[in-house]
């Protein structure tokens, strides 16, 4: 299987340097806004379809690094000029057709490593066709027309596109239909599905068919032995490509069903596709069609290496987490050595906010929707903030499957605050003590007596009187919870745990916060 081992980025947009080593096959790219997820695959499409080839100079004004601008600006000359380097590594076969062309020494800074095969983009000012520029450098001006632009294989030639090393399609739903990319999208599934002999027939009889049809016409001549007639060099096929299903062209369908079904073209085995790039597939699709199209991913995804960016949880989680690329402090982490039972946990999870405890600064897990609704009240009780002033997230991950959060965590450098109950069970405050003792970036905070055994009774043991009087029972209902009597006020609490918590949500009371919910605020707040 041919695919891209990895990518190498310097000065190009987000990035001032960045390292990405992908998966033979799934690789899903996720981060905050502005993270750098778009800038990855740009950066592959700029080496792989020499993007920007024919673009006005003026471009480089968007794909330099700002940070790099900023230190010419700060210390003008020459060897300061922004450039751009990137380089893409590939696994080939061997047999792979102009593989020969594409392999070779020469990567990274030039100098002598082992042989790889790949493709080298850079971007830098030539000096010898911006000679006597050099004033107007040092005023601290970019000569943007006296920049090169090449693309060079790691065997040191040149690179076209025509000798591509693997068949790769992107799929951006964040461009329309009438964008150039639909074209590509179409030129490029034309390629790979046919072979030269194939192709070239159909551009043949294409051309000689067109002339035929409009000879047909019989259009009256012009007079002194002149007609119109149909110039073939101005119609090329590949331009006018549209992939229908039965009468409809595929960019005249909804937005969601036309990436749904490129995304199921891409896929089959049949198209030949290496690599397939998909920007935000989420976009326009209903969650019905998006379950559809994971199904399809998944049992398609070993075929291809496929590269995702997406901000969608569903996405990142069903796709199998061990796949995750994660795009933090300008660095990209694997998230492949998570346990696999947990990334399996993640991938058959009804409701999971996995890619939240990634993108969050600071986190709270607690147990269910009481904790979820009243927890933020609390806070702002007792800090006078709101949790998201400071920057915090509070994720219900329903009674003990907070330990898959955990694994998760053990990959990051956030702190996770766990809001449990004790059940009652000695035990389980022994282990949390233990926990706490050997983990500095994750603690567990819980009733530290069996008495205070959930959220529920700890509230109401310091709130007996507010809750007593707020909370309606009916006369004579026992409001029994696992077969107990715990008083109907308590009984109906536990019974009916949203309920209440609304009420008391509701309330705007200042209640008396249990010590360990205090406890565990000022914990993530230092």
């Amino acid at each position: 299987m041919n695919y891209i081992k990895s990518l190498h980025i310097e000065g190009f947009k987000k990035f001032q340097t960045l390292d990405v080593e992908f998966n033979e096959h799934m690789n899903i790219l996720v981060g905050e806004n502005e993270a750098g997820k778009s800038t990855i695959l740009d950066a592959i499409k700029t080496a792989l379809n020499q993007q920007y080839r024919l673009a006005d100079k003026s471009v480089l004004r968007d794909l330099f690094n700002a940070q790099m601008v900023e230190a010419f600006e700060a210390n003008p000359s020459v060897k300061t000029l922004p450039r751009i380097l990137i380089e893409v590594e590939f696994v080939l076969d061997p047999k792979t057709k102009n593989a020969d062309y594409f392999y070779g020494e020469v990567y990274g800074t030039l100098k002598k490593q082992d042989e790889k095969f790949g493709i080298r983009f850079e971007c830098k000012y030539d000096e010898l066709l911006g000679a006597g520029m050099e004033q107007s450098i040092l005023e601290k001006k970019i000569p943007y027309e006296y920049y090169a632009l090449t693309w060079m294989t790691f065997a040191n030639n040149p690179y076209q596109t025509i000798r591509r090393p693997l068949q790769f399609l992107a799929i951006d739903t964040t461009s329309n239909a009438t964008a150039p990319s639909f074209n590509s999208y179409n030129r490029t599934l034309f390629t790979s599905r046919y072979d030269e002999a194939t192709r070239a027939k159909a551009k043949n009889d294409f051309r000689t068919k067109l002339v035929e049809a409009f000879d047909a016409t019989e259009l009256p001549e012009l007079g002194d032995n002149r007609k119109f007639g149909v110039d073939t060099k101005k119609v090329v096929l590949e331009t006018i490509l549209s992939v229908y299903e039965g009468a409809i062209a595929l960019e005249n369908r909804g937005s969601g069903m036309e990436s749904l079904i490129k995304t199921e073209i891409a896929l089959e085995k049949a198209n030949g596709l290496d690599v397939i790039l998909m920007e935000e597939p989420e976009n326009h699709l209903s969650f019905t069609t998006l379950r559809r199209m994971l199904n399809e991913i998944s049992a398609k995804q070993k075929d291809s290496q496929i590269i995702v960016a997406t901000h969608n949880n569903m996405i990142a989680s069903r796709l199998n987490l061990n796949n995750v690329l994660w795009i933090t402090g300008g660095v990209v982490k694997s998230l492949s050595k998570v346990d696999k039972d947990v990334a399996e946990f993640f991938v058959k999870a009804d409701d999971n906010a996995f890619l939240q405890l990634l993108l969050s600064n600071k986190v709270f897990l607690v147990e269910g929707a009481t904790e979820f609704l009243l927890l933020p009240h609390f806070y702002k009780q007792i800090t006078g903030k709101t949790i998201e002033d400071d920057g915090i997230s509070v994720i219900s991950c329903n009674g003990i499957s907070y330990k898959n959060y955990l694994e998760i965590a053990k990959k990051t450098n956030k702190k996770i605050c766990v809001i449990t109950d004790n059940d009652g069970k000695q035990n389980r405050i022994a282990e949390a003590t233990t926990f706490n003792k050997t983990n500095t970036l994750q603690h567990i905070f819980l009733g530290t007596t069996t008495d205070d055994w959930t959220w529920e009774a700890c509230l109401y043991n310091l709130n007996k009187t507010a809750l007593d009087g707020m909370i309606e029972v009916q006369a004579g209902a026992d409001y029994l919870f696992h077969k107990k009597d715990y008083g109907q006020v308590l009984g109906k609490m536990l019974n009916n745990k949203v309920e209440t918590a609304y009420k008391m949500l509701l309330s705007k009371m200042a209640f008396v916060v249990p010590q360990y919910i205090k406890d565990a605020i000022k914990w993530l707040r230092e």
